[in-house]
Protein backbone atom coordinates (compact mmCIF):
# COMPACT_ATOMS: atom_id res chain seq x y z
CA UNK A 1 0.00 0.00 0.00
CA UNK A 2 1.27 3.44 -0.93
CA UNK A 3 -0.44 6.82 -0.58
CA UNK A 4 -1.65 8.29 -3.88
CA UNK A 5 -3.44 11.35 -5.14
CA UNK A 6 -6.77 10.38 -6.65
CA UNK A 7 -10.16 11.59 -7.76
CA UNK A 8 -13.40 9.65 -7.85
CA UNK A 9 -15.55 10.45 -10.89
CA UNK A 10 -17.98 8.58 -13.12
CA UNK A 11 -18.08 5.71 -10.59
CA UNK A 12 -14.36 5.13 -11.08
CA UNK A 13 -11.18 5.88 -9.18
CA UNK A 14 -8.54 7.81 -11.12
CA UNK A 15 -4.94 7.74 -9.86
CA UNK A 16 -2.18 9.86 -11.35
CA UNK A 17 1.27 8.29 -11.30
CA UNK A 18 4.64 8.15 -13.00
CA UNK A 19 4.93 5.66 -15.87
CA UNK A 20 7.99 4.07 -14.23
CA UNK A 21 6.25 3.38 -10.92
CA UNK A 22 5.78 -0.04 -9.37
CA UNK A 23 2.00 0.61 -9.43
CA UNK A 24 2.06 0.86 -13.22
CA UNK A 25 4.27 -2.22 -13.66
CA UNK A 26 2.11 -4.24 -11.28
CA UNK A 27 -1.21 -3.16 -12.84
CA UNK A 28 0.13 -3.88 -16.34
CA UNK A 29 1.02 -7.42 -15.27
CA UNK A 30 -2.11 -7.99 -13.16
CA UNK A 31 -4.98 -5.50 -13.49
CA UNK A 32 -6.86 -6.70 -10.40
CA UNK A 33 -6.19 -4.10 -7.69
CA UNK A 34 -7.33 -3.08 -4.22
CA UNK A 35 -7.68 0.46 -2.92
CA UNK A 36 -8.13 1.47 0.71
CA UNK A 37 -9.33 4.62 2.42
CA UNK A 38 -8.54 4.63 6.11
CA UNK A 39 -10.17 7.00 8.55
CA UNK A 40 -8.67 5.36 11.63
CA UNK A 41 -11.86 3.60 12.73
CA UNK A 42 -13.77 2.36 9.68
CA UNK A 43 -11.61 1.39 6.70
CA UNK A 44 -13.16 1.34 3.24
CA UNK A 45 -11.65 -1.04 0.67
CA UNK A 46 -12.50 -1.31 -3.02
CA UNK A 47 -11.47 -4.18 -5.29
CA UNK A 48 -11.50 -3.59 -9.01
CA UNK A 49 -9.82 -3.75 -12.38
CA UNK A 50 -7.25 -1.18 -13.49
CA UNK A 51 -6.86 0.28 -16.96
CA UNK A 52 -3.73 2.30 -17.72
CA UNK A 53 -3.91 5.40 -19.92
CA UNK A 54 -0.68 6.84 -21.33
CA UNK A 55 -1.59 10.31 -22.62
CA UNK A 56 -4.88 11.51 -24.06
CA UNK A 57 -6.31 11.92 -20.56
CA UNK A 58 -10.00 12.83 -20.22
CA UNK A 59 -10.18 16.65 -19.79
CA UNK A 60 -12.77 16.39 -17.01
CA UNK A 61 -10.42 14.15 -14.99
CA UNK A 62 -7.45 16.49 -15.53
CA UNK A 63 -9.70 19.36 -14.33
CA UNK A 64 -10.77 17.33 -11.27
CA UNK A 65 -7.14 16.79 -10.23
CA UNK A 66 -6.43 20.50 -10.72
CA UNK A 67 -9.46 21.47 -8.62
CA UNK A 68 -8.70 19.00 -5.81
CA UNK A 69 -4.91 19.32 -5.57
CA UNK A 70 -3.97 22.36 -7.71
CA UNK A 71 -1.90 19.85 -9.69
CA UNK A 72 -1.45 19.21 -13.40
CA UNK A 73 -1.70 15.42 -13.53
CA UNK A 74 -0.36 15.46 -17.12
CA UNK A 75 2.97 17.14 -16.25
CA UNK A 76 5.92 14.72 -16.08
CA UNK A 77 7.88 14.66 -12.83
CA UNK A 78 11.03 13.43 -14.58
CA UNK A 79 12.31 14.37 -18.03
CA UNK A 80 12.59 10.75 -19.19
CA UNK A 81 9.18 9.54 -17.95
CA UNK A 82 5.61 10.39 -18.80
CA UNK A 83 2.50 10.34 -16.71
CA UNK A 84 -0.09 7.59 -16.47
CA UNK A 85 -3.68 7.66 -15.32
CA UNK A 86 -4.82 4.48 -13.65
CA UNK A 87 -8.59 4.07 -13.97
CA UNK A 88 -10.11 1.59 -11.55
CA UNK A 89 -13.64 0.26 -12.00
CA UNK A 90 -14.85 -1.17 -8.70
CA UNK A 91 -16.11 -4.77 -8.65
CA UNK A 92 -16.63 -5.03 -4.89
CA UNK A 93 -16.66 -2.75 -1.85
CA UNK A 94 -15.69 -3.69 1.69
CA UNK A 95 -17.29 -1.04 3.91
CA UNK A 96 -16.47 -1.05 7.61
CA UNK A 97 -15.88 -4.79 7.54
CA UNK A 98 -18.87 -5.83 5.38
CA UNK A 99 -18.45 -7.05 1.80
CA UNK A 100 -20.93 -5.59 -0.69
Amino acid sequence: MTPVWFVYADERWWIGTDEGSAKVRNAAAEPRVSLALEDGRKPVVAEGDATLTHGGFPPEIVAAFAAKYDWDVTAPTRPDRGRVLMEVRVRRWLLAGTAQ
